[in-house]
């Protein structure tokens, strides 16, 4: 009489809703098929009455069978090991797989991110020193709409204020802050960095960068930003604050300017930087508040590439 062979199990082997194995790694169907098919040879052939044309055939099924699963499990095994997290398209941040360096990798909208050639923050060393034209600022308290996200919290500016520069007028439409400071001064970041966006006539943007250092001295406007900071995902409008941006910048007015980006996707190459040399002074405790509500959301340094930083003294 022939010989019975145990059915050969294997650990995490589950059948799947489409009627294929799954979760056999490939290393056990190269351990197990040889010795399983050689025992089922074997039980055959002690049964004189199996003809050789049936057996030709279960064999043929046996083998078939294995080499078809043995496929699916090494199939499986790579998708396995290539897989990633799904992520919403466009879904971005400063930190692991949706952090900076594949920003260009998460939407084709945001490729500038990856192939950009003007991109910011940067260094600012001095590449030539000039005669700057002085910035004439003219901002004035506003009704503010603050937005928060996870690492955002802008101020929308009602119409009215200004930067006048060269004799164009930049309309001033809301401010944000990075912590640390994304631009470096001859290799130096600061603690935070104010970024008040403008838009010309047309809607080009500017942007006026304020570094920020941490000290002992308290600003009055941020105190009253962190009074009405709301929840994340919410929306606070029409507070009366006693906004003004005025109250943000230092006296000292003098500035480098350079062509570069946003320094978040899409990362468009279209924006005119306008950074002051010297910073604004808060305490400790604002710039760690601040800290706590953004997190660190400051893009890394990008590479020059033989742009032109102009330097002046007013």
């Amino acid at each position: 009489s022939s010989r019975i062979s145990r059915p050969i199990t294997a650990p995490g082997a589950k059948l799947g809703q489409t009627g294929r194995v799954t979760g056999i790694s490939p290393e056990w169907y190269e351990r197990n098929i040889q010795s399983y098919a050689y025992n089922l040879l074997w039980n055959l052939q002690a049964d004189e009455m199996v003809q050789n044309t049936i057996l030709i055939r279960l064999l043929t099924g046996v083998f078939m069978l294995l080499l078809s699963l043995q496929i699916n499990a090494r199939e499986e095994g790579k998708h396995s090991a290539s897989s990633v997290t799904k992520l919403k398209p466009g879904e971005w941040s400063y930190t692991g797989q949706t952090g900076p360096e594949h920003w260009a990798s998460l939407s084709k909208d945001f490729a500038a991110c990856g192939s950009g050639t003007r991109q910011s923050p940067i260094d600012l060393r001095v590449s030539k020193q000039t005669h700057l034209p002085p910035l004439n600022i003219h901002y004035r308290t506003s009704v503010t709409s603050i937005r928060r996200s996870p690492h955002l919290l802008r101020l929308d500016y009602d119409p009215g204020s200004y930067l006048k520069i060269k004799g164009q007028r930049y309309r001033l439409v809301g401010f944000d802050f990075h912590t640390p400071g994304e631009h470096a001064i001859q290799g130096k970041r600061s603690d935070m960095e104010i970024h008040l966006h403008h838009r010309g006539p047309q809607g080009e943007p500017l942007i006026l960068a304020i570094p920020v250092m941490g000290g002992h001295r308290k600003n009055i406007t941020l105190q009253r930003i962190f009074d009405n900071i709301p929840t994340v995902g919410s929306h606070s409008y029409n507070r009366r604050m006693g906004m003004n941006a005025l109250f943000l910048l230092p006296r000292d007015r003098s500035y480098f300017t350079y062509e570069g980006s946003e320094t978040r996707p899409p990362c468009a190459e279209t924006i005119q930087w306008i950074v002051l040399k010297t910073p604004t002074h808060v305490s400790w405790e604002e710039i760690n508040h601040m800290k706590a509500i953004v997190g660190l959301n400051a893009r890394p340094m990008q590479p020059l590439n033989g742009r032109i930083v102009w330097a002046g003294d007013k």
